[in-house]
């Protein structure tokens, strides 16, 4: 596992231009997943991202068109947090996987300060007409260890604005789930193509 220094930040941008309209050809420069062929965070960082993004959109999109957008809020308030630690343990060089985001709707996914220090960096030159960039950083933990962590950003799909859209792109019957079960939501008000959040990926470093 390369050893990065504590100060490195290393940015790079997917192969796949985006297209100054197109979410869908955003998502796919940021989440389809590479080959990994040893066991570097950027490369395994993409397959596990790749993978959570597509079991998490596949299974909402599902929900979504058979029973309603109001199973989508249930779904991710007992499901999505058990899924992402799932995908974690499918790869032995991870150490954790979660999301989090500035905005959050699930208090659990809140960004500690490295996860905040990225988002923000992001967000202040967040353009969705160009490809986004991925971040791996080295951190110690607060128990002292060090780790290595890889966050994708995440935008939002046309889809995700049925829950996180505003106005009357929320129906009134999915506004009352969301404020049932995440009573200090924040996670609203947003654009198609806007940053939503992160995908991290914890290693160990040593």
């Amino acid at each position: 596992m390369p050893n990065f220094p504590s100060t490195t930040i290393r940015r790079l941008s997917p192969a796949t231009p985006l297209a100054a309209a197109s979410v869908r050809t955003l998502l796919l420069a940021v989440l389809l997943p590479a080959v990994a062929s040893a066991a570097d965070p950027e490369e395994i960082g993409n397959q596990v991202a790749g993978r959570l993004f597509t079991s998490l959109m596949t299974t909402l999109q599902e929900k979504i068109a058979s029973v309603g957008p109001e199973a989508a809020i249930a779904y991710c308030r007992l499901e999505a947090l058990p899924l992402t630690a799932q995908v974690g343990q499918e790869f032995p060089q991870v150490k954790s996987v979660h999301r989090t985001a500035l905005r959050v709707r699930n208090p659990n996914n809140q960004p500690d300060a490295t996860d905040r220090s990225v988002l923000e960096a992001w967000l202040a030159t967040w353009n969705p007409a160009e490809p986004p960039k991925l971040v791996i950083k080295e951190l110690t933990t607060d128990h002292g260890t060090k780790a290595i962590r890889y966050y994708r950003p995440v935008p939002v799909m046309a889809t995700c604005l049925v829950c996180h859209g505003s106005g009357n792109e929320i129906a009134p019957n999915v506004r009352a789930a969301i404020a049932r079960d995440y009573p200090q939501d924040q996670a609203v008000d947003f654009q198609e193509g806007d940053l939503r959040g992160a995908i991290v990926v914890t290693f160990d470093a040593e």
